[in-house]
């Protein structure tokens, strides 16, 4: 009876999710890559990977946040990252291989990772991969090519006020300074329209707008939106709601 109780309580350890994630890899773990995933330790700035990236399947699970970056579930087998081409020479190899650049860039941790927190962070993406994806990430890079961003006026205040608490609260909390700068509220809407498109230069470039607008050396972190996570209409309604907004 001991036996039986003590196998027992073994089976739905090792069933439960925790568990599961424990399991070791050549050194880093599942478990460790979801505390990493979660924690904006590994940053200098507030940031963390949830961020910019959920683990979830967003169509199922919605948690009524717009992030900048795609899904980073069932994420790990796909062709390419960035929307980059599968023969562009400067293409990230692997999920690891990216996140690297997400925590230097981004989060910017000059230390980059260590080889087991890459290898924590693949595990336990991996981990969130039961259906792996091998098309390469469609490109929704969605910055005007005349820079000149005309028709972002006439939004709905009241529908861009949800809208950025949905969006851009977490960077810039009551549009105020935060892990991101203070947000102006007596711009043109072009020069919204230019933050949210452009980011840190890659939304130009992935365009075809500036081939030189980005650089890892430029100190700008602030990702971009493309058309597939925020539409135009969206970004109007931001727009009208953040010009709505006292003079600081």
């Amino acid at each position: 009876m001991i036996r039986t109780s003590a196998l027992l309580l073994t089976i739905l350890a090792l069933s439960a999710p925790d568990a599961v994630l424990a399991q070791k890899g050549a050194r880093g773990t599942a478990a460790e890559g979801r505390v990493l995933f979660h924690s904006p330790a590994l940053s200098t700035n507030g940031l963390a990977c949830i961020n910019c990236h959920s683990d979830f399947d967003e169509q199922r699970e919605p948690d009524g946040l717009m992030r900048a970056g795609h899904p980073l579930y069932n994420a790990t087998q796909r062709a390419t990252f960035w929307g980059q081409q599968e023969n562009d020479p400067d293409r990230y190899q692997s999920i690891g291989d990216a996140a690297v650049v997400c925590v230097e860039h981004f989060m910017k941790n000059p230390d980059k990772l260590t080889a087991r927190q890459v290898e924590s962070l693949s595990e336990y993406l991996k981990f969130k991969s039961p259906r792996p994806l091998t098309d390469a990430l469609a490109l929704t890079a969605a910055a005007d090519k005349t820079g000149q961003y005309l028709g972002h006026d006439g939004g709905d205040r009241i529908r861009g006020r949800e809208l950025f608490y949905s969006a851009c609260h977490v960077c810039h909390p009551n549009a105020n300074g935060g892990i991101g700068v203070p947000i102006p509220r007596d711009k043109d809407p072009a020069f919204y329209a230019r933050k949210v498109r452009e980011g840190d230069g890659l939304g130009a470039v992935l365009s075809g707008l500036d081939a030189n607008a980005f650089a890892l050396s430029a100190g700008n972190f602030m990702p971009f939106f493309g058309a597939d996570r925020l539409s135009k209409s969206e970004l109007r309604d931001i727009i009208a709601y953040l010009r709505s907004l006292p003079a600081q």
